[in-house]
């Protein structure tokens, strides 16, 4: 498999993949979600991190992907809990192998249950989360966000991840709905009352957007196609302010705030683009 390949959170794959083609990788993320999407979405990342062959993901093929799909590469590090929970010493242990050049160009640390650490355990990580020896990326994988602390947190690019491949269904539309030109007239409100109670929090925002984004795409593809360049402006113009806000959710302002600011926008775009109807 590869990261392509997952067909659940198709925005968070992209964001991955993005990452790994522009070698803009993090020193440490955070998956929280169901066991095993989230261990699936670990395992392909690594593969894609170590890879040599494709550029933004798992070639499936090679030796390293092979191996660390079979887990026996030399440096994809595991953290197992002992117990019912994730011990000092095993991050002890951990960060001891990092002090080791790895065969490769990077290790990857992948804790799973990370949310089972205990305080001391989470203690003895954060200096590592902050400053990891060499190129090493820690993958921290989790059930319960709120179980680890805020220092912890802190540290990492956080992905919350479903299972349910018909909630990226949802996501879409919600998107579409957003930037839909047919809207044009509806009182900004109308519509942010409308996707209110679709989005529950930061990161789901954060894939609407990507939504609303590919729409506007296809949009502006039409809009070429049948010759109304006229809209072609006002669709760059409703892309702008999508990306205006999703650095607003990303710097931690108000999730509410920041999509009904976004919705009274679109508002004007689409009252500006009916204008322009009436002028063609």
């Amino acid at each position: 498999m590869s990261l392509a390949s997952i067909e659940t959170n198709a925005a968070v794959m992209r964001q991955l993949r993005d990452s790994v083609g522009k070698d803009r990788i993090s020193h440490a993320y955070l998956f929280a979600g169901p066991p095993e999407i989230r261990g699936r979405v670990g395992l392909e990342f690594a593969k894609a991190i170590l890879c040599e062959t494709s550029r933004d993901d798992a070639c499936d093929v090679c030796t390293i992907c092979k191996k660390v799909e079979h887990g026996n590469h030399e440096d994809v590090l595991d953290v197992q809990k002992s117990g019912n929970t994730i011990r000092k010493d095993e991050i002890l242990n951990i960060i001891d192998r990092l002090s080791f050049k790895p065969y490769g160009g990077r290790s990857v640390v992948i804790v799973d249950d990370a949310d089972t650490m205990t305080i001391a355990a989470q203690n003895k990580l954060l200096k590592t989360l902050e400053e990891p020896p060499g190129r090493s990326v820690i993958l921290l994988l989790a059930e319960r966000k709120d179980a680890l602390l805020p220092t912890v947190l802190s540290r990492c690019v956080q992905f919350q991840l479903r299972d349910d491949p018909h909630l990226d269904a949802d996501t879409a539309a919600i998107g579409r709905q957003l930037v839909d030109p047919r809207q044009k007239g509806q009182p900004f409100y109308l519509r942010a009352e409308a996707i209110a109670p679709h989005i529950s929090d930061r990161d789901l925002c954060l894939e609407v957007l990507d939504a609303a984004q590919d729409d506007l795409r296809k949009q502006l593809f039409e809009a070429v196609d049948r010759a109304q360049y006229a809209h072609v402006p006002l669709i760059r113009t409703a892309v702008a302010r999508i990306e205006q806000a999703r650095r607003s959710l990303q710097a931690g302002y108000n999730v509410g705030y920041t999509m009904k600011h976004l919705c009274l926008l679109i508002d004007k775009r689409e009252t500006t683009e009916e204008t322009v109807w009436r002028r063609l």
